[in-house]
């Protein structure tokens, strides 16, 4: 599983709004500690020791009555009941932790042991800490988690900016069929840096539950288009023989020191890692401007550019060029005509 649906799948039993997390948040608010497993009686049964035998309905102000008791909390798979209080864990001693307190040792190790959700409420830190598999998780406060994700959201409109900016540079040069290797891989490493941003807000926003959706309206409207724009700027320059789908996965794989080495974007594009290609000049295909077209479908750009190969060749056909095209009226002809020079007019009208 990756990163983000284990997080998806522990949110959606701990985010706020949850019961989990009222009662999570109630043993903070008392200085309390606490260990509690999330599981089904039966498969942990062998690691048991001592404790009451409870098997009552689920309620966060019994968790944190309970939470009061030295032991820990053993709830069921479906957070319906509290199977056990007070009861001692004991996972093997020889699994590796670096955990250093005692409760978030144990924790950590029934976690690896047995694949469970383990959630672990510090008395001294006054932080809850998620421990599932190998995976460990530290809650952050709720005004830390809104001052990050505030953050993000600027850096992400930042990058947005700085996108639409490049494009339009782009969109420039690709009439002038002026473009090179070195400004549609700079174009790629700003979508994939602009993605890294949306990894970190993914996050934040599956922390905060039911206090974000304010925040996912902002998201949403910031990411409108992003991933159609990218696939079309991978349509145009793709001199590999992946897909589009492939190379869109291998750009997203890539950490931010590698997003900063554009041989690796070139590379995975089909252009090498060679820097002295990076002048080479290249022509795109037309997906990318004529998507910026009202009017035609994905169809008529997929029969324009099977009809002309390239953007440069379809900027030079007439309407009457483009209407012996089987699919395109000669009303269509004239709007793609049409739609083309007022995009570079109105292009020149900006620089």
């Amino acid at each position: 599983m990756t990163r983000k649906e284990i997080l998806t799948g522990i949110f959606s039993l701990v985010a706020p709004g949850t019961l989990l997390r009222d009662g999570l948040g109630r043993i903070q608010e008392a200085g309390l500690g606490a260990l509690i497993v999330v599981g089904d009686e039966e498969n942990l049964k062998y690691m048991i020791d001592g404790g009451f035998n409870l098997n009552v309905d689920f309620t966060p102000q019994k968790l944190y009555e309970l939470s009061k008791m030295d032991g820990a909390i053993m709830i069921s798979e479906n957070l319906r009941k509290i199977s056990y209080a007070n009861i001692q864990l004991q996972p093997k001693a020889t699994i590796h932790t670096d955990e250093s307190g005692t409760r978030h040792r144990t924790a950590d190790r029934v976690a690896k042991q047995t694949g469970n959700l383990v959630l672990a409420v510090s008395e001294r830190r006054n932080k809850i800490t998620i421990y599932k598999g190998s995976f460990r998780y530290e809650i952050l406060d709720m005004k830390d988690i809104l001052a990050k994700t505030s953050q993000a959201l600027m850096a992400l409109e930042k990058y947005a900016t700085a996108i639409h900016h490049h494009l339009t540079n782009l969109t420039i040069l690709e009439f002038d069929n002026m473009v090179t290797v070195n400004e549609v891989v700079e174009g790629i490493k700003k979508y994939g840096l602009l993605y890294r941003i949306t990894d970190e807000l993914d996050e934040y926003i599956l922390e905060l539950g039911s206090e974000g959706r304010l925040i996912v309206l902002q998201y949403e409207e910031l990411m409108q288009g992003i991933k159609e724009d990218l696939y079309d700027l991978i349509r145009d320059y793709n001199n590999s023989e992946e897909t589009v789908d492939k190379i869109f996965g291998d750009i997203r794989k890539l950490n931010k020191e590698e997003l900063l080495e554009l041989g690796k974007i070139a590379h995975i594009m089909g252009f090498g890692k060679a820097y002295s290609n990076f002048d080479k000049r290249i022509t795109p295909r037309g997906y990318r401007i004529l998507s910026e077209i009202k009017r035609i479908t994905k169809k008529d750009i997929e029969l324009l550019i099977k009809a002309f190969n390239d953007l440069p060749e379809i900027l030079d056909a007439t309407s009457e060029d483009i209407s012996k095209i089987k699919g395109i009226s000669k009303f269509k002809a004239s709007s793609i005509v049409r739609g083309l020079k007022r995009l570079r007019n109105t292009l020149i009208m900006e620089r």
